[in-house]
């Protein structure tokens, strides 16, 4: 965290260190990176486990699925549990 500074020239420099530092991290850093198979992989059993819901007749679920970011079966069942709970109370 940045500390307080006497001047607004302390304060410029400061702030051009953690510009220069992140521009540095950017360019040599680590990153989250992923396999393209690996990706098109989890997304073709998202895809079959979407349309084996549907199959299933649980299109409310299928519907949550699909909706979710990266189609996460934990996180979609959950919602959708949560959603049957709050129509039933």
């Amino acid at each position: 965290m940045p500390e307080i500074h006497t001047s607004e020239i302390a304060r410029f420099r400061e702030q051009q260190a953690l510009e220069e530092e992140a521009a540095r991290l950017a360019l040599s850093g680590y990153a989250i990176t992923a396999r393209h198979d690996f990706i098109n992989a989890r997304m073709q059993r998202g895809g079959e486990r979407i349309l084996q819901l549907i199959a299933d007749g649980k299109h409310e679920e299928a519907l949550t699925l699909m909706n979710s970011d990266n189609w996460d079966g934990e996180v979609a069942a959950s919602k959708g549990k949560e959603r049957k709970r709050k129509s039933h109370a």
